[in-house]
């Protein structure tokens, strides 16, 4: 079983005889199935025999956990460390500081000073080492291999010029130098490198789940070795002939690519285009190429063969595509196709020799770059990427017939590739013009352009669809698209009903509190403005718009907007999951099916309801935008009237002047830019992609596997480098910067193996095995009995680590001082019933962390240290419901209720929660004054939202019972009905938990216990089937009546056959 899954030794079970996996004869059955874990996942490998190398046996928890550590190893190292030097640096001293040179952040931070103090202060910094290390060495041919594995190849292009022009045909053009990287030869680096060997699957495996509360197994889909496409591929290989005399194992290598333009100088049009090819969760990416565009000289030579006229936009265009196309010729060269036909032999890091068949899988970019990858026209007729759908049928999501279309209207290669033939054969052969009729009756009713598809001319034929490869855009097309085309047309209608609700709205999210390390950030002071905001900023908007909005429009209008918001929120966390079952994926196909009427609704009652015009700042912009045209266009008129004046005075006599032509005044008033009307338009082909999700999550895994997300990352990458270089020619500089700081990382990786730090105490915060840490440190402290006798009359008298739903280790960061301070707990039910109000967690606010050494008084002092948690409860207001498409609403309850405060075991926290005031119902203290100063209830609301929607782990928390890690919801007799919301397959609500009788597992939730305790499972194979559940320990009492008293109770119980002395 993989360590990523061994937390209990005890409930680990042997795989099968492997006698019997290999029984002659035996040719039904070719599968292996590994034995169910604790989270209740079973891997099925589709081969007789067990993988010879298996991921999953050197994976760590710290590998699968998502908590900060002191020094994070994510570096290459190299294949052999003890043969390694400082080369080409002289001695130690002089390295360090190259390296600080060159993989430090270009603009010099006040951690980067330090980090330079540290270099220059270490024992055996040597200033005369550096000396001897001249910056002549670095910049002639100490790198010796500094260009190894980068080619620099000329591409060429052929011109078509019309027999309009004076010179018709097809003219060879010498358009750039490619700068790339041999496909192959990055598959031999990674494959014989031990360090990325670890992080390669040989095999894939299907990936089930079959907890103690399902009534049968469920897919479960992740990574892209675990998907479909991946089986589907490998299962093919393994039944294709093999090559003559190899019986070698063959192994599918798949290619995932990365693509974007990205802009290297604020100002100018300085542009890169990165192709990558990485597998992001294991930062294996790798920059494989340098595609360019065409220079500014191509204008210089078509204008000498159309004597100054040039080519026009069309043919532009099309030699952008022409050009675009002839550098993916040059990476896909012959000898990746004869390793994608035959595979190529590599001795791998385990001392086996392996045959290995590059297949790329997935294409990432934005919609630009994909209409180059297909060769379709941009926003044509038939703007998709997947089918044939046409431009005026894109609103119609989720409907039957758009589902219908997704597969009935597929793009096909066949159909397309003799239409295109006989289209360039037109304009090549004949020299018609790009956009004459002869060509645009053939083409344009399917946007197809007369551009020739490598992909397709390359792989189609061992059956590769570049149509299939191009999956979804969740950042551009929901995130940058749909969630901001809505926001901006909220905010519209927000402005046209009373223009003080947009200061309303930035003040409600300016009172947002943030949540986890950089999950909710604080917001701006103008969100409305919509300026400066990267990704995350929109994504942050969504999560928290429900409680903001709400309450800002006419009631009619507010639930319809509200349920909109509702299934947006929850649409974008469940495409954003790492880890899908086919329950949930049943849910998000039901979700964008209500998303396409909630829209229909929203366009019919709500947006016909006002008259809707441009934003200020939208109308700012288009201003700027038309100026700017007009400057142009007034720029080239002032070219035609000086060559038209320079020929009339040449016709005249010298004595003549030429006519002045008169400027504008520089300060003339500008007028304030009109506002437009502005309607809500969602015929647009990103909200038309929203459909394809399921289907693709289904085929190739989560959409994390393959976001556009790290490829805009790399836009710094690449920025920084360019700033290191000459400016001039950048492109090769690019590529030697790249390998230098390659080779620089494999010489700090194999110095700090050789010297690793050692921990120190305050490292067990970091530690993933732990529930919760608590700071050792006791400058702060009380006399327990001084702090009861002294808080008699108040009312109000952390890290905490937990399994994710997606089996993986994360932490909460808890201080009272703060926002972060709100926890939930999981309710405990009785078998008299259930309150349905309170659904299935406590919320409480922590109002202090404390610990306390308890002495009892006998022969000898004895003491033990108890940690807990003093709290402020919340009371449920409303349940959290997606029925009815409500957010939970809570309240704190009075102050003189005697259950309002309590103790808390810190054991018995599940995470952190987000809870955000409900604006709408006021403040509870309009006046600012406070009762008790320990509880801080001066900035109270009378109501706050349990935001359900802030990340990932807690919307699932929410599907009760879907979480794969959350193994507090896995009793089978919690759950006996379908998992899905209204609309789906079922109407019946969310699951209650209920109390074991025999409280061997108390279910509160994840403690200090959860990975070093646990029951032995064979004491309830009747009821549990082997499957072990989490261990939970409880010190004291911790439902709402964890008072004062209470506390006391428990800690004179743990000591009865003692004299109890509070004073000590």
């Amino acid at each position: 079983m993989p360590l990523r899954y061994r937390q209990y030794d005890n409930v680990l079970l042997q795989p099968p005889p492997s006698q019997e996996l290999n029984a002659p004869g035996n040719s039904t059955d070719t599968s292996t199935t590994t034995p169910r874990n604790i989270f209740g996942l079973v891997r099925q490998f589709f081969s007789s025999t067990p993988p010879s190398h298996d991921l999953e046996d050197v994976v760590m928890l710290q590998d699968i956990s998502s908590i900060p550590t002191v020094a994070a190893a994510e570096l290459d190292i190299p294949t052999e460390p003890q043969d390694f030097s400082f080369y080409p640096y002289p001695n130690q001293s002089s390295f360090e500081l190259g390296h600080w040179y060159w993989n430090g952040s270009v603009q010099k931070s006040h951690q980067s000073f330090k980090q330079l103090i540290n270099i220059v202060g270490r024992p055996g910094f040597d200033p005369d080492d550096v000396q001897s290390a001249s910056v002549h060495d670095e910049e002639r041919d100490e790198w010796e291999d500094e260009d190894a594995g980068w080619q620099r190849t000329q591409v060429t292009i052929n011109i078509p010029f019309s027999r309009t022009t004076t010179q018709p045909g097809a003219w060879p053009y010498i358009a750039a130098d490619l700068y790339h990287r041999s496909l192959i030869s990055v598959i031999r680096e990674k494959l014989s490198n031990a360090q990325d060997d670890e992080h390669f699957h040989y095999e894939p495996y299907q990936l089930q789940w079959s907890a103690p509360h399902l009534q049968h197994k469920v897919n479960i889909q992740g990574e892209l070795y675990t998907s479909p496409a991946f089986m589907d591929v490998h299962c093919q290989l393994q039944e294709s002939p093999g090559e003559p005399g190899c019986g070698l194992p063959r192994v599918v290598v798949a290619l995932m690519f990365w693509s974007d333009a990205t802009h290297l100088t604020a100002f100018g049009n300085t542009k890169l285009w990165l192709y990558r090819q990485c597998k992001p969760s294991c930062h294996l990416g790798n920059h494989v190429a340098y595609f360019q565009k065409l220079p500014d000289l191509f204008k210089d030579f078509t204008c000498s063969y159309t004597q100054g006229k040039g080519i026009g936009r069309e043919c532009t265009t099309h030699c952008h595509r022409e050009l675009f196309q002839a550098q993916w010729r040059i990476l896909f060269d012959p000898e990746f196709l004869e390793a994608y036909e035959h595979g190529i032999v590599i001795l791998c890091c385990d001392s086996i020799e392996r045959r290995f068949y590059p297949r790329v899988f997935t294409y990432s970019a934005d919609y630009p770059e994909k209409v180059l990858v297909a060769t379709i026209q941009q926003l044509g007729g038939c703007p998709c990427l997947r089918c044939l759908i046409p431009m005026g049928q894109l609103q119609s999501l989720g409907m039957i017939c758009d589902r219908q279309q997704h597969v009935t209207l597929v793009w096909s290669d066949a159909s397309r590739s003799q239409l295109v033939a006989t289209a360039r054969d037109i304009i090549y052969e004949k020299n018609y013009g790009m956009d004459s009729i002869a060509v645009e009756s053939l083409l344009k009713p399917h946007s197809w352009v007369p551009s020739s598809n490598t992909f397709s001319d390359c792989l189609g034929p061992f059956g590769f669809n570049v149509f299939v490869a191009l999956v979804v855009d969740l950042l551009h097309k929901f995130e940058l698209g749909v969630w901001h085309m809505l926001l901006v047309h909220l905010l519209r209608i927000l402005c046209t009903l009373n223009k003080d609700l947009i200061h309303e709205l930035d003040r409600r999210y300016r009172q947002v509190p943030p949540f986890g390390r950089a999950t909710i950030r604080r917001f701006s002071a103008n969100t409305s403005e919509l300026s400066n905001m990267a990704v995350r900023n929109f994504e942050g908007i969504l999560q928290c718009s429900i409680p903001v909005f709400d309450g800002l429009l006419p009631d009619n209008h507010n639930k319809i907007i509200m349920d909109l918001l509702f299934i947006m929120a929850h649409w974008h966390g469940l495409a954003k999951l790492h880890m899908h079952s086919d329950l949930t994926l049943d849910i998000l196909d039901q979700q964008t099916t209500d998303l396409g009427e909630q829209f229909c609704q929203f366009k019919a009652k709500v947006c016909s309801a006002y008259h809707t015009q441009e934003l200020e700042h939208e109308a700012a912009a288009r201003s700027r935008q038309q100026a700017k045209e007009a400057t142009r266009w007034a720029e080239k008129d002032t070219v035609v009237q000086g060559t038209a004046a320079r020929k009339l005075m040449a016709g005249t006599s010298a004595k003549g002047k030429g006519k002045v032509i008169p400027e504008q005044p520089q300060d003339a008033c500008i007028p304030k830019p009109s506002r437009k009307e502005k309607s809500f338009n969602f015929h647009t082909y990103k909200f038309h992609a929203l459909g394809d999700y399921v289907n693709t999550i289904r085929c190739f895994g989560t959409t994390d596997s393959y976001s556009t997300e790290p490829g805009e990352l790399q836009h710094r990458t690449s920025k920084g480098r360019y700033h290191c270089t000459d400016r001039q020619a950048f492109v090769r500089q690019l590529t030697q910067i790249e390998h230098r700081q390659t080779q620089l990382r494999r010489i700090k990786q194999w110095q700090q193996q050789q010297h690793a730090p050692h921990a120190d105490l305050d490292e067990r915060a970091s530690d993933p095995q732990l529930h919760h840490y608590i700071g050792q440190s006791e400058k702060n402290y009380d006399d327990f009995g001084h702090y009861l006798r002294s808080h008699v009359t108040d009312p109000a008298m952390k890290v905490f680590n937990y399994t994710t739903y997606d089996v993986r280790r994360d932490q909460d960061v808890i201080n009272p001082r703060t926002p972060h301070c709100n926890v939930m707990l999981l309710k405990v039910c009785d078998d008299h019933g259930d309150d349905d109000l309170e659904g299935n967690y406590h919320y409480t606010k922590v109002i202090g962390i404390h610990h306390v050494n308890v002495v009892h008084v006998g022969n000898m002092y004895e003491s033990r240290r108890i940690e807990f948690l003093f709290v402020q409860w919340y009371e449920h207001v409303q349940k959290h419901t997606w029925e009815t498409r409500t957010l939970g609403h809570v309240h704190f309850m009075p102050l003189a209720n005697p259950n309002a405060f309590g103790f808390v075991d810190p054991a018995v926290v599940l995470r952190a929660c987000h809870i955000i005031p409900a604006f709408a119902r006021g403040q509870r203290n309009p006046s600012k004054c406070r009762l008790s100063p320990l509880a801080g209830d001066k900035h109270d609301w009378h109501e706050y939202y349990l935001n359900s929607f802030v990340n990932r782990d807690t919307l699932m928390r929410f599907h009760y019972g879907l979480g794969v890690g959350h193994v507090y919801t896995h009793d089978p007799r919690i759950i006996a009905r379908p998992y899905l919301v209204q609309g789906a397959s079922s109407s019946q609500s969310a699951p209650q938990t209920t109390t074991q009788a025999d409280n061997e597992h108390s279910g509160r939730g994840e403690s200090l216990q959860e990975t070093t305790d646990l029951q032995d499972p064979a004491s309830d194979k009747d009821k549990m089937d082997d499957y072990a559940g989490v261990e939970e320990t409880n010190f004291f009492g911790q439902e709402q009546n964890g008072s004062t008293d209470s506390l006391i109770e428990a800690l004179e119980e743990m000591y009865s056959d003692h004299i109890f002395d509070y004073e000590n």
